[in-house]
């Protein structure tokens, strides 16, 4: 890597599950000429965990090879004071929720320095302020625009531009920082589950740990003679490695609570790998699924039920909708569904805007432009963002909204049809 990196990616609320795929990127992007530098947090809550002992996300012997790569694991506080100071020509952060973000941006920007921020879930991007947005999907900006409405959203339309490159999150990409496994039974065998049984797969979220759907779900796993792996929330995860208070003020972890088996987060994208399928009830990973083409078996929940419902019927090819987790032991007690190939790939082009593509290689390419002064993305009038998520919103997304949200939505489309 060169003494001046080309980008200097900055990321303060990041998992163990996933952090590897920036590291992927960055292979990416120096295969295409692209020089970068990526400063992970390593803080409580959302930061990452290095060397030895339980929950590690980097083991201690991989920690000098990665910064010989130009991937430093920090405390906060260094990663802002590194990113602020970088000399590279483009910030890429995080876009989630966060105290430090804004500031980060706007001194960056102050000096001249371009600024992008990317997408790690299809509804869920927190605006800062950047000059450049990589969304996963038009959608993304209904979900900001219409069904969140936060005090950021309004910021969408300060972009200079807005690309829509897909989520490098949800390709399957495999964590191989902690060797990884040969075989399924590789995998099996840590966790002790029988080779000669399926697995399912639970991914609980936040409403889910303290409620007895989570007890229905392990009781039903069980009976049918399953194995069963659970993938907690990711800030779960965090509060293993860091320590209380719990997110959802819990003293342990679900999975001691509910006495189950929770993969290592390090282990996350191997139980994708391996399982037969997925079972989740408030969870985005639905949309995730398809990728790693297995399928996903949902449970509605009483936590904003229209939205992971209209989430859900996105990949409805190769899902199954249960009315609730008392209907889980009469669909376990057959054999678990098979879908075809085709199924996965209806699935993947609703939630990736270019099926063509994979989102490291699109990323690669907004990134490469933003660099040269030619960013592709579009930039818009409020109308002229809302149209481009128009064509996509289904029954099921618009009647996600609440009822005053959905007649404003209702009324504007409209509106815009006439223009």
């Amino acid at each position: 890597m060169r003494s001046t990196p080309d980008i200097c990616i900055a990321w303060l609320n990041v998992h163990g599950g996933a952090f590897h795929k920036l590291i992927h990127l960055r292979d990416v992007l120096s295969a295409s000429g692209i020089s970068s530098e990526l400063l992970f947090s390593t803080s409580p809550p959302h930061g990452l965990k290095a060397g030895a002992g339980p929950g590690s996300d980097v083991p201690t012997d991989a920690i000098a090879d990665l910064e010989r790569r130009g991937v430093f694991l920090l405390p906060r506080q260094e990663v802002l004071r590194r990113a602020e100071s970088s000399k590279a020509r483009l910030l890429l952060v995080d876009a989630h929720h966060d105290p430090d973000l804004p500031g980060l941006i706007a001194k960056v920007r102050a000096r001249g320095v371009a600024t992008a921020q990317m997408a790690t879930l299809l509804g869920d991007f927190t605006c800062h302020g950047a000059e450049h947005l990589l969304l996963q999907h038009p959608l993304t900006l209904f979900f900001e625009l219409e069904f969140n409405r936060t005090a950021e959203s309004r910021r969408f339309f300060e972009a200079a531009s807005i690309t829509f490159t897909g989520n490098i999150f949800f390709e399957p990409t495999l964590n191989r920082l902690h060797g990884g496994y040969a075989t399924r039974e590789d995998f099996f065998g840590k966790y002790g589950f029988d080779p000669k049984r399926p697995l399912c797969l639970w991914l609980p979220s936040a409403p889910d740990v303290r409620d007895e759907s989570y007890g229905q779900v392990v009781r039903a796993v069980r009976n049918a003679g399953h194995n069963l792996a659970v993938k907690l929330h990711p800030w779960e995860y965090a509060f293993k490695k860091h320590g209380p208070p719990h997110p959802w003020g819990l003293e342990d972890s679900s999975d001691a609570l509910w006495g189950v088996t929770a993969v290592d987060e390090a282990d996350t994208t191997w139980a994708y790998l391996f399982c037969d399928a997925a079972i989740l009830r408030a969870s985005a990973m639905s949309l995730e699924l398809p990728f790693w083409d297995k399928p996903s078996v949902t449970l509605p929940s009483a936590n904003k039920p229209g939205l992971f419902v209209a989430q859900a019927s996105m990949v409805r090819s190769c899902s199954t909708p249960l009315s609730g987790p008392d209907e889980l032991p009469a669909f376990l007690g057959k054999p678990l569904p098979a879908y075809a190939p085709a199924a996965y790939a209806a699935a993947r082009a609703q939630v990736r805007l270019d099926p063509g593509s994979d989102a490291y290689a699109l990323t690669t390419t907004a990134l490469a432009g933003i660099l040269e002064g030619r960013a592709a993305g579009v930039q818009g009038s409020q109308a002229g963002l809302r149209k481009l998520y128009d064509p996509h919103v289904t029954p099921e997304l618009k009647r996600s909204l609440r009822p005053v949200r959905r007649l404003r939505y209702s009324v504007g489309r409209l509106l815009r049809g006439l223009c």
